[in-house]
């Protein structure tokens, strides 16, 4: 994209539109963040963040891919880098070139709801039945691992077949996952950090299609709001 599209596409943004922007920090964990966007001189902008949910220690040399609404309503979507702070809720950044699906990849976590069901199948045979099935909801996903709900905790933390119905496009994406991170939350409730060990092109490719058809959808509500 040349200098003056991405120039443009800042442009199309009215100031004080809801907007989200991913940032990884000086560890390497990725966040993503509710924001308002505020007009500069682009392909500059500024971004104020609630003051409960503030960014810190942001790294400096990483793509931050950034999501708005432009004035006709349509989604505007671009990879930023973050230039400085301007106090402890406000940010400047420069926008440097549009979002595809590839760059979606690892980046975006999104809020969602959705079925998931988490299998283990053990390939060799044992005088008991090792094999269990729980059927839980989704609380985000992005094309690395998925946070969800589910009524008792995993037996197994391997080799995990992982189903998940995605509404926009409608889909059902099936990948082998581990789980990393377990947590009771209360009774019949745990809650569940998996990652994805296999998973297709296509089906990451589907995810990054919700994942962006979903924050579209939370940027709108919150215009309309």
């Amino acid at each position: 994209m040349s200098d003056q599209n991405i120039i443009s596409r800042v442009k199309s943004i009215s100031d004080g539109k809801d907007a989200t922007i991913t940032l990884t920090d000086t560890n390497g964990e990725r966040k993503t963040f509710d924001c308002i966007f505020k007009e500069s001189i682009a392909p500059s902008f500024f971004l104020l963040f609630s003051a409960d949910n503030l960014p810190r220690n942001i790294a400096s040399d990483t793509q931050c891919p950034f999501t708005s609404i432009d004035n006709e309503g349509h989604t505007v979507s671009f990879s930023a880098e973050f230039s400085s702070a301007q106090n402890s809720r406000i940010m400047e950044f420069t926008a440097k070139k549009a979002v595809n699906l590839e760059d979606f990849r690892d980046y975006f976590r999104v809020n969602i709801t959705v079925p998931i069901n988490v299998t283990h199948s053990p390939i060799e045979s044992s005088t008991r039945n090792d094999s269990w099935s729980l059927d839980g909801k989704t609380v985000d996903i992005s094309q690395s691992g998925v946070l969800a709900f589910l009524p008792e905790e995993c037996q197994d933390i391997s080799s995990l077949e992982i189903e998940i119905s995605l509404p926009s496009p409608q889909r059902i994406v099936f990948c082998v996952g581990h789980a990393i991170r377990i947590k009771r939350v209360r009774k019949h409730k745990w809650l569940t950090a998996l990652h994805f060990d296999q998973l297709s092109s296509d089906d990451r490719d589907i995810i990054a299609m919700n994942c962006l058809a979903e924050q579209r959808r939370q940027l709108r509500e919150n215009i309309q709001i």
